[in-house]
């Protein structure tokens, strides 16, 4: 008997930790996301450009969808929490299909075939460099990205899971108390 506790106390403990952890990383992308509208929007009021209201609209409205995950996390309403995880997944497919020809990019560089534009006087990176270091930081930032959409991901299941648990266990206790029998002729 003490084994049953000791799995249900892990599992609970599991539970616990998903959640907690999906709603410390929901944050923490919550709070960038606001960050960088307000970074944006300043950008845009300062400098004129459009293309810095468009991406302070983006951030935004994706952080509306982060605030909804955070709800539907606490709540335990996965309802709340998909709309987020299918803007993620549209994401992450972009992002990697960006970093899939980001490192094509370099491979034309390397013989030339494609350059970036910078000033004379810029005595930096070459073209084959600054195309290296950049499809490096661009790795780097999609694997991170997999990673926290996984455990966001991992998040999601936990309250799915629950939810499920919580709809059968009502459902038996209400098919035990029915009025309802079966009749026998």
């Amino acid at each position: 008997m003490s084994s049953m506790t000791s799995v249900k106390t892990w599992r609970l403990e599991l539970y616990i930790c998903d959640v907690f952890a999906s709603i410390v990383v929901a944050t923490i992308i919550l709070i960038s996301e606001i960050s960088l509208a307000v970074f944006e929007y300043i950008h845009c009021r300062l400098d004129g450009n459009p293309l810095s209201a468009v991406f302070a609209g983006i951030f935004t409205v994706h952080s509306v969808f982060t605030t909804f995950y955070i709800i539907g996390a606490f709540r335990l309403i996965e309802c709340f929490m998909v709309p987020w995880l299918t803007l993620q997944l549209i994401f992450l497919t972009t992002f990697a299909l960006f970093v899939i020809v980001w490192w094509i990019a370099t491979l034309l560089s390397i013989f030339n075939l494609v350059q970036y534009y910078h000033t004379t006087s810029d005595q930096g990176l070459t073209n084959a460099e600054f195309f290296v270091l950049t499809g490096v930081i661009l790795t780097i930032v999609l694997v991170v990205s997999i990673k926290l959409s996984h455990i966001l991901y991992r998040g999601f299941v936990t309250v799915r899971n629950q939810n499920l648990a919580r709809y059968r266990i009502t459902e038996a206790i209400q098919r035990k108390d029915s009025v309802l029998k079966p009749s026998y002729v």
